[in-house]
């Protein structure tokens, strides 16, 4: 949904009248599809479905190995190492979980061929991060930043794959000070690293992770208060997972060993030759050995928009099934 607005500014003083004041700002990617034209900003959180999660101790990630015109391989790695490392350094407060760092960690697993948005139920996958530099293959391609597609359990809300995609028909800066008119890649990169992770849209418009982005601005490269506690909601520095009643009884669930192979293996290759998963993972991926629940692959993603002097496209959240 496209919002036309006079100037940037009134949209932000339409929030701070319309948006009561919480404690808490932060929000989870849930299995139910959120409006087109929902805004947290405004609403607050949607707290329908459950709120996803990974289960294990520590995942994977991998860059497809063209990278980028703008955004060479190199420099992608160090700028991605960087925004995964402010969400899975986070140190905790003291609280009923305990402190330390959150209880979730990435592994670089290196280049990879496949620069498909996809998930393989029966075998190998990776989790590809994905520049567009030929073109934006969705209809918002002159708002939107980026988007990152998650795969999950329906039923539990526990996350099997994610995929992340560079819209790089923008200009993009890649300096340690931003161009006044270009869009910080290690901002963009910092805020989906977040939705990576399980993290949705804030109602806090300062957070890393506010669904809109302003050309010149570096804010977003760190987490504000608002986001850390939201990273430590889901990951407890004890190990635990706070997962939904329908996921376990407790509302917790103790994290797995650290293995960052993607699910049912790793490879760097495509598999599927199909249209990517956004449209075609419509069938049922099979559980875990000796896990009788009934699980369906679903899709969400969520995209961060742009703020420009006329228009500001809202940031979505798809699935498909």
């Amino acid at each position: 949904m496209r919002l036309r607005l006079s100037h940037p500014a009134v949209a932000l003083v339409t929030v701070v009248l319309l948006a009561a004041p919480r404690a808490e700002a932060y929000c989870r990617t849930t299995t139910s599809t959120v409006p087109p034209d929902y805004d947290p900003s405004i609403s607050g959180c949607w707290n329908y479905g459950l709120p996803l999660y990974w289960a294990n101790a520590c995942v994977s990630y991998d860059i497809q190995e063209n990278a980028s015109r703008q955004v060479p391989y190199a420099l992608a790695a160090e700028d991605i190492a960087i925004a995964f490392s402010q969400w899975t350094s986070t140190t905790c407060a003291d609280g009923s979980e305990g402190s330390g760092r959150v209880s979730i960690d990435v592994r670089d697993f290196g280049p990879v061929a496949c620069n498909k948005v996809e998930y393989n139920q029966y075998g190998p996958n990776q989790h590809a991060i994905i520049f567009r530099d030929t073109g934006w293959p969705y209809h918002d391609s002159s708002n939107t930043l980026a988007l990152t597609t998650v795969t999950y359990d329906k039923t539990t809300g526990e996350i099997y794959d994610a995929d992340m995609e560079i819209n790089t028909t923008q200009p993009l800066s890649t300096t340690p000070t931003v161009d006044p008119g270009g869009f910080d890649f290690l901002s963009i990169v910092t805020h989906e690293t977040g939705h990576f992770l399980g993290m949705a849209h804030s109602t806090d418009t300062h957070a890393t992770m506010y669904a809109h982005y302003t050309p010149g601005d570096e804010v977003m490269r760190t987490l504000t208060e608002d986001d850390v506690s939201g990273i430590c909601s889901i990951y407890a520095p004890d190990g635990l997972r706070h997962v939904a009643k329908a996921a376990s009884p407790s509302g917790v669930l103790p994290e797995e060993a650290c293995d960052p192979t993607p699910r049912h293996g790793f490879t760097p290759e495509c598999i599927m030759s199909s249209a990517p998963s956004t449209s075609s993972c419509a069938a049922a991926p099979p559980g875990r050995a000796g896990d009788p629940r009934s699980v369906a692959g679903l899709l969400a993603a969520a995209a961060l928009a742009t703020v420009r002097r006329r228009r500001a496209t809202r940031g979505s959240v798809r699935r498909a099934g």
